[in-house]
């Protein structure tokens, strides 16, 4: 009998062994590869034909006396590895400890009951203690439970105050604890009935009869470097799988959650709290070595003096870190690169140290151009260290914190990319300002405007409660004007009139948005010139260091063409990254 294995440790999706047993499809056994002993996974009997003058490898060994892994896990591997195109290796990885993909022994699951028909609720409040109330309710049944938070911060803060009766039933799900493996040997063993996880925690081995996702539309929800698939989308798939109930809950509710179910908007963000300034009418202030400038309403510097005057915190939000947010040549216009990726760099420290966007490596600033041997270069869009140095001409007698401030006597005028949002929970904050809307809506994403128009809304309600106030200062010229008006008119009015524009264009959740991004110029090239080759249209945005997308109705349209094993013959130096969005 022939069957198919596939091979999690070293990436191989299938290769056909020979075996006198019949194994259950999902069960681990021994092969051969190369002279070399794997762990690997029965896919099914193989359909392969092979030619009469070769034979198969036999299976070296069986593992398990029948499949380790929940059905509902196996299922969810094998859907995903076909929908992001990336294969059940790479699914398998994703989804299952390494102690698991290596062959250590395991015992089996006990038996589980399941849901018997799949249901699907939402509650969307922008109230987070209201939400986080409702959740308590949910998880206080006896059905085994999976809360998703897109964000570690909140999951280990809702963890740590739950109820103490609560508790003892519950787990934090945390994959980089050196414990991971034991905590996820006892939740396959059902010895907790509640798991509180981030994103990876979608794959906790609970057999759950109820999934819920807290703020269910946030991109945080795409777990990068393994699938590129939204941990929501994993969601609501193994609750169809397991027959559960799902709630969706959050602030806004994603494309497709709006389609399918028509959730009512309960509160909308009053007009007079929303400010909108218009940059034309700024001051530009200009800094030695650095193209560009910040601009500065006296609506925003007035506005900021008031509040801080009296008693409160105000935060600035300008989605670019470091000094610039890239150093080129005066002479030739080129980039400085990443000599390791390829990636742009962004300078940190007053220009001395550049780092790179897209893997982090840190290198000094070189003296030369390395493209045509110029002795000038200069950054270009200062970020927030520069604005860190305009913002202390404006307020000589106000604290100013960048990113990375502790909460402790936290008082004043803090500067942050949209990621100290976080702090909304912590501190008391009557003003959230946006500097340049624009700069964030112009970035290359079919989803840009709709994230935009969410963390928007995070700004104006995250940490609130009933009866608090917070204003909103958006910056903007005309392209954020629309965006900024919609607020007060609700996601009631902005997502039938995001989806229309996007019906137009076939735009997920109508079609499918496809993101490569490739290692090389030729590998890139080789790629963009088999899909029109496939009369297949491809959005490439002339960088080489920056991805390139298709849009289409179907996968199968474009499956083949990005298939990796035809363009990459040495894996050692080169990657293809697909991700795959469908909102």
């Amino acid at each position: 009998m022939l069957v198919d294995v596939s091979i999690p440790q070293i990436g191989i999706d299938s290769l056909t062994y020979e075996t006198d047993s019949e194994l259950e499809e999902g069960t681990r056994v021994i092969v051969d590869v190369r002279r070399t002993k794997y762990a690997g996974f029965i896919l099914g009997e193989s359909r392969a034909n092979l030619p009469p003058n070769v034979k198969a490898k036999p299976v070296e060994g069986v593992i398990d006396e029948r499949r380790i892994i929940d059905r509902d896990i196996w299922e969810l591997a094998t859907w995903a590895g076909k929908i992001t195109m990336s294969g059940m290796s790479k699914a398998l990885r994703a989804s299952l400890p390494v102690h698991v993909l290596t062959g250590e022994k395991l015992l089996p699951p006990p038996e589980a009951e399941v849901s018997a028909k799949f249901t699907e609720r939402n509650y969307f409040n922008p109230f987070d203690s209201e939400r986080f109330n409702f959740f308590l309710a949910e998880l206080d049944s006896d059905l085994r439970t999976l809360l998703l938070f897109s964000r570690k911060e909140d999951t280990k803060s809702f963890f740590v105050n739950l109820p103490e009766s609560l508790k003892a039933q519950s787990v934090l799900w945390s994959s980089e604890s050196k414990k991971f493996f034991e905590t996820w040997k006892m939740i396959q063993s059902r010895e907790f009935r509640v798991v509180i996880a981030p994103p990876g925690g979608v794959f906790a081995p609970l057999m759950p009869q109820k999934i819920i996702v807290e703020d269910e539309s946030n991109p945080a929800y795409v777990i990068p470097y393994t699938l590129n698939l939204s941990a929501r989308s994993l969601a609501g798939k193994r609750a169809a799988i397991l027959g559960a109930e799902l709630i969706l809950a959050g602030r806004i509710p994603s494309l497709k959650t709006f389609i399918r179910t028509k959730p009512r908007e309960i509160l909308k963000p009053e007009r007079k709290n929303i400010i909108l300034a218009d940059i034309h009418r700024s001051r530009k202030e200009d800094l030695p070595g650095i193209e560009g400038n910040i601009p500065l309403t006296y609506t925003l510097t007035s506005r900021t003096h008031k509040e801080v005057a009296d008693g409160h915190n105000v935060i600035w939000i300008l989605n670019r870190t470091g000094e610039s947010s890239e150093v080129f040549c005066s002479n030739c216009g080129e980039s400085v690169k990443c000599p390791k990726c390829g990636g742009i760099m962004q300078a940190r420290n007053d220009g001395g140290l550049l780092k790179c966007k897209r893997c982090g490596m840190i290198r000094r600033l070189p003296e030369l151009c390395e493209n045509c041997g110029y002795h000038l270069l200069i950054g270009k869009r200062p970020g927030i260290e520069a604005l860190a140095k305009i913002a202390g001409k404006y307020f000589h007698d106000v604290h100013i914190y960048t990113d990375g401030v502790k909460l402790s006597d936290l008082h004043g005028l803090i500067l942050s990319t949209s990621k100290g949002l976080r702090l909304l929970n912590e501190i008391d904050t009557s003003l959230v300002a946006w500097l340049d809307l624009d700069s964030e809506l112009w970035r290359i994403n079919h989803n840009n405007r709709y994230n935009v128009y969410s963390m928007l809304c995070e700004s104006y309600w995250r940490g609130r409660t009933r009866g608090s106030n917070r204003k909103l200062l958006i910056q903007t010229r005309r392209k954020g004007l629309m965006l900024a008006e919609f607020l007060s008119r609700g996601w009631e009015k902005f997502i039938p009139d995001e989806l229309k524009m996007r019906r137009e264009f076939m735009l997920p959740p109508y079609g499918y948005m496809i993101e490569v991004e490739t290692s090389g110029k030729k590998l890139r090239d080789d790629i963009i010139n088999s899909l029109m080759d496939a009369g297949i249209f491809v959005m490439d945005p002339g960088d080489d260091s920056k991805p390139f997308y298709v849009s289409c109705e179907s996968l199968e349209a474009v499956r083949e063409s990005l298939e990796p094993e035809k363009f990459i013959r040495n894996t050692k130096n080169q990657f293809i990254n697909i991700t795959v969005r469908s909102d």
